[in-house]
């Protein structure tokens, strides 16, 4: 299992729309998310590529103008998977 802090950054105007949408996805929690567009979310997933395949999909949500990974644990349960 890969647990993932992400911080996504999105217009203010469409912050409440950008919270809801991450909220929707798979393994996604929204945590916090401030008045001028920042949104601190985590992200569960089972391989490191669903973990990259989520944040393309938070990149693609409608008012989003970045998500970062700012911290990724991956558990020894978790099977290596060879980089790319």
């Amino acid at each position: 299992m890969n647990v993932c802090g992400v911080l996504v950054r999105a217009r203010p105007e469409r912050g409440e729309a950008v919270a809801r949408a991450l909220a929707e996805m798979p393994g996604v929690e929204v945590h916090a998310a401030t008045p001028d567009g920042r949104i601190v979310v985590t992200l569960e997933h089972e391989s490191r590529r669903g973990v990259a395949d989520a944040l393309t999909a938070m990149h693609n949500v409608e008012g989003v103008l970045n998500a970062a990974l700012v911290y990724e644990y991956g558990d020894n349960e978790t099977e290596a998977e060879p980089c790319d």
